[in-house]
């Protein structure tokens, strides 16, 4: 590899557009690629092994190609699980590699945005290594990958995202893509502060226990009902979410944060449906409607009530290699 030689890889953040909760019952999800995208670039250098240097998600670490960590929060352990589960052997790469890892667009300041910049870059760096070493990847390899980075948990949603780009349906580690209506348009906003997505998870956890309580139920039920493909998209979709709220009523998660009540109620205002996005509490949250003026109108209430609208939109392309 020539010192002026690099490979880069980029792959999009997500939004869960319907089925969070329900797609831990076996339900299927709809989930949307979103053009926040994470980068990571290999370079060659002359010395010092292995550097990883992450922004976004601040960090830096220098190894030996072959004593790479595995410890959480060291950027280098995703190398290191990335190389296992694509079966390259490190000592077929150069010995000395700069990479560089930005997930600043998934970020507001130092806060996560919830755009699953972690499998994202889960996503970038495998597709990068991948194409350094010319190996062949698929996404079971980084289904597992970043199950590996997640001790065990996830349903894997936000990967598959990543790899597909777009919109998919996603169910049980299998994802296809799938079209929204052409004429609906979203806005994009941020609650204010960052949720621990496993904190949410393990009270869900807790709450449905090993039975299938009525609220999840009704909540599987119209997360299937959103990802048939023949379905009125946004009137299935506002079922969903009443049914989503239920369960939060129910189970005491927090899902539907005052943030989120509060959009809610600027969404119905100005003839737009809204939602939490993912976990919930914090995070992102989405306003759909066919009516532009609507969405529009709901921006600048939001804007006004101190909340961020965030500047995004679906992108259609998953992971890109150049």
């Amino acid at each position: 590899m020539p010192a002026s030689s690099f490979v880069q890889a980029s792959a999009p953040g997500k939004l869960v557009l319907a089925g969070e909760y329900a797609v831990l019952a076996g339900a299927p999800a709809v989930v949307a690629a979103i053009d926040r995208r994470v980068t990571c670039r290999i370079s060659a250098r002359e010395r010092g092994g292995w550097s990883f240097r992450s922004q976004g998600f601040e960090a830096r670490s220098s190894y030996a190609r072959h004593a790479l960590p595995t410890a959480p929060g060291d950027p280098a352990t995703l190398a290191h699980h990335a190389l296992r589960r694509l079966g390259m052997d490190p000592g077929s790469l150069p010995a000395h590699l700069d990479f560089e890892i930005d997930s600043r667009p998934c970020f507001q300041g130092t806060a996560k945005l919830g755009l699953g910049s972690s499998a994202a870059a889960t996503v970038a760096v495998a597709a990068a290594l991948s194409a350094l070493g010319g190996v062949e990847y698929a996404l079971p390899q980084l289904l597992a990958i970043h199950r590996d980075l997640q001790g065990g948990s996830g349903s894997g949603l936000d990967v598959a995202a990543s790899f597909h780009g777009g919109v998919i349906r996603y169910q049980a580690g299998a994802a296809r893509r799938m079209q929204l209506p052409a004429d609906i348009r979203s806005v994009f906003v941020y609650a204010g502060w960052s949720t621990e997505t496993r904190d949410l998870v393990q009270r869900f956890d807790r709450w449905r226990g090993d039975g299938g309580p009525p609220e999840l139920r009704r909540l599987v039920e119209c997360a299937h009902a959103v990802a048939e493909p023949a379905a009125p998209f946004l009137e299935a979709l506002a079922t969903y979410v009443d049914a989503l709220d239920a369960l939060d009523r129910a189970a005491g998660i927090g899902i539907v944060s005052e943030p989120h009540r509060l959009a809610t109620m600027l969404a119905r205002r100005h003839g737009a449906l809204y939602k939490p996005c993912g976990a919930g509490g914090g995070d992102m949250g989405v306003a759909l409607s066919k009516d532009a003026d609507a969405l529009r109108r709901f921006a600048a209430s939001a804007t006004e009530a101190g909340m961020q609208v965030v500047d995004a939109s679906i992108d259609p392309a998953g992971v890109q290699v150049s």
